[in-house]
């Protein structure tokens, strides 16, 4: 699987740069595509509907690439695109539009629809809307004993407005990008790093919804953050993004989740996934620097001792608030990635990570999802 990656900061660049590589006699049959929402999207998708090979794309806060020609680069409002030529065989690509809140079910449509192409099959998949249910999203997917399930939810920024997900033939504010990856023909593997430590005493979650918190002891979900942190409602949802729950959840699973929004008739926390009742949580603080470190090092355990695993490309969807909080560090995380994984790699800031994989629970935030691919002899 060769790859080749190009960064452009406008649409007519990027298709002149894609132009002059399809000169090279490189055919590519798939292209990632990661774009600043500055750029009109729909343009986009009418500039790229003349090319053969597929196309995923979404919205970022921020856009991610490294390989040996151009270092490790962190970069904003620009575009970013990896052209593959995978084996056409092996890959399968659906844009579909969620209406209302149907999340479970195109869920689990889309896990149904790469168990028809493959009889074994992994999922990268990205995801738009600010409103949009990951957490059910993904449940729905896995539910149709998908293992390998990947991506993050498209961002705009940091604007918080509208995100979106594109092919070359349509794009939307409110919808899923699912690319099927048939597992007999391409390895793949993954990681999930955090670099968050909980601090203070665990409390049960004795009332929520979804992913609204009312009630933490029998006592309101904003007040539990106020008590702890010393804020006030106006330093809210910011500081929870820098604080996010630490959820140790029936199953034993641990993820975290940012702080979306504030209901304050309510009392209540709306958060950027589901936190179900009787979990167990307590606020978490970052590890200092060495938050970068769990980055490496999970990449490292994901590929283990096996001589036969050597990835061709990495895709990387890091949780825009890691950015926040590592500032100029944030490319250090980059670096440790491109190291640790000694492949290509591409990636966005996301709103939401999907990193799914036996022994693991599928939506997390300020988490940093990697997914390695290689392909088998053709």
């Amino acid at each position: 699987m060769q790859s080749l990656i190009i960064n452009a900061y406008s649409i007519k660049d990027l298709t002149k740069k894609i132009d002059t590589t399809l000169e090279k006699s490189f055919e590519p049959s798939l292209a990632f595509i990661y774009a600043s929402p500055k750029y009109n999207i729909r343009k986009l998708v009418v500039e790229l509907n003349s090319y053969k090979f597929l196309v995923f794309g979404a919205t970022t806060a921020g856009e991610i690439f490294a390989d040996e020609e151009h270092g490790v680069n962190e970069t904003e409002e620009s575009i970013v695109c990896m052209l593959l030529d995978i084996n056409p065989s092996a890959i399968a690509l659906k844009l579909l539009q969620v209406e209302h809140d149907r999340y479970y079910e195109i869920g689990e449509w889309i896990g149904s629809w790469a168990n028809k192409i493959f009889s074994k099959p992994a999922i990268i998949t990205v995801t738009s809307g600010l409103a949009f249910d990951n957490d059910a999203y993904t449940q729905g997917v896995e539910s149709k004993e998908i293992e390998y399930v990947f991506g993050g939810a498209a961002a705009d920024d940091l604007i918080l407005e509208d995100t979106f997900i594109f092919s070359k033939d349509n794009f939307s504010n409110h919808g899923v990008v699912a690319l099927a990856i048939d597992m007999e023909r391409v390895n793949i593997t993954g990681a999930r790093a955090f670099g968050w430590r909980g601090i203070g005493k665990e409390r049960i979650v004795t009332k929520s919804d979804k992913n609204i918190v009312y009630k933490i002891d029998d006592k309101s979900a904003i007040d539990f953050y106020k008590s702890y942190l010393d804020i006030s409602n106006e330093d809210m949802p910011q500081t929870g993004i820098e604080y996010p729950l630490e959820v140790t959840m029936r199953n034993g699973q641990v993820v975290y989740r940012a702080v979306l929004e504030l209901d304050e008739e309510n009392g209540a926390l709306v958060f950027a996934g589901h936190v179900e009742e009787k979990s167990r949580v307590r606020l978490s603080s970052p590890t200092g620097k060495s938050i970068i470190e769990h980055v490496g090092r999970s990449i490292t355990d994901a590929i283990g001792d096996s001589c036969e695993f050597s990835a061709d490309i990495a895709l990387v969807f890091p949780c825009c608030s890691r950015k926040q909080v590592l500032g100029e560090l944030a490319i250090e995380e980059i670096e440790s990635a491109f190291k640790a994984s000694k492949a290509p790699l591409i990636g966005f800031f996301a709103y939401g990570e999907i990193g799914a994989f036996p022994g693991g629970y599928g939506f997390h935030n300020e988490t940093f999802v990697t997914a390695l691919l290689s392909e088998k002899e053709r």
